[in-house]
């Protein structure tokens, strides 16, 4: 296939996957939008919430929109390529945010049951959100490795391909079982750090090694690194706040809005590139 057909192919793969998924969230919304309201109306905060959630779901789509655009500019394009991994994180944050605010207004309106599943495909969407850094990552684990004597078949970029396709298929199984089987609610609210705090904790390794050893130029790793610790940091003091303050709409206002700036520093890591 000629690099221009390979272009016209992935846009339109993504440009219907996008599309599908759109429709599949306002449909959701469309089928419930009684119940949204009623939420709405009986939450004094809701006004804010809904503010600040659709003010990320905005900048994040303006992200989505930059990094595809910087991918397909490229004479080639890989999905090994950072704007592509990048684009995908944000895409799939951008779906989970929508789903996010939706949550919000049915916590405590529809029974368990419907919440459960809404939740559980939230959980699934946050495994793919994490998936591209993941497998980034995987990648610069195996590559660190590599420098090591008594690892000298890693060496081969095969070999360490291979090994890393095996890793984040093994992780990717564990986690969606995991949520599948999960009984409830509460027992899914306990997946969410479990699974986000590890996956935040090999990131940031990822970009800190890469700003010492000088690698991935084309961001800003120094950036990437402090915006990925704070993200790091805020997930792991927004359960034990969440368990103290409770889940009002005072404190979602607040963590949402530590997230905000937290991704736009992120993104300022992504658009600008390392001095090395």
């Amino acid at each position: 296939m000629r690099p221009t057909n390979k272009k016209k192919f992935y846009l339109t793969i993504i440009t219907l996957s996008v599309l599908i998924g759109a429709i599949s969230v306002f449909m959701l919304y469309y089928f419930n939008w009684n119940v949204i309201i009623q939420s709405y109306l009986t939450h004094e905060g809701a006004l804010g919430v809904v503010l600040i959630i659709s003010s990320r779901i905005i900048i994040l789509s303006g992200m989505v929109i930059y990094t595809f655009y910087k991918w397909f500019k490229q004479e080639k394009q890989y999905f090994s390529d950072l704007p592509f991994l990048f684009g995908i994180f944000f895409l799939f944050l951008v779906f989970g945010k929508t789903l996010d605010l939706f949550a919000d207004f049915i916590y405590f309106e529809l029974n368990e049951t419907l919440v459960l599943s809404v939740l559980k495909t939230r959980y699934f969407i946050m495994i793919l959100d994490f998936l591209p850094m993941i497998y980034l990552s995987s990648e610069m684990i195996l590559f660190s490795f590599s420098l090591r004597p008594k690892f000298n078949k890693l060496t081969n970029e095969e070999s360490r391909d291979k090994i890393s396709y095996r890793l984040i298929f093994g992780i990717l199984f564990i986690e969606f079982i995991a949520g599948l089987l999960a009984p409830s609610v509460r027992s899914l609210t306990i997946y969410y750090p479990i699974i986000i705090i590890p996956s935040l904790i090999t990131i940031f390794w990822l970009f800190r090694f890469a700003y010492k050893n000088k690698r991935l130029s084309q961001v800003n790793t120094l950036i990437l690194t402090f915006g990925f610790g704070a993200y790091l940091i805020s997930q792991i003091i927004r359960p034990l706040a969440q368990f103290i303050i409770g889940e009002s709409d005072v404190f979602l206002i607040f963590a949402e809005s530590i997230d905000l700036i937290i991704f736009l520093v992120i993104f300022l890591g992504f658009y600008r590139e390392s001095k090395y």
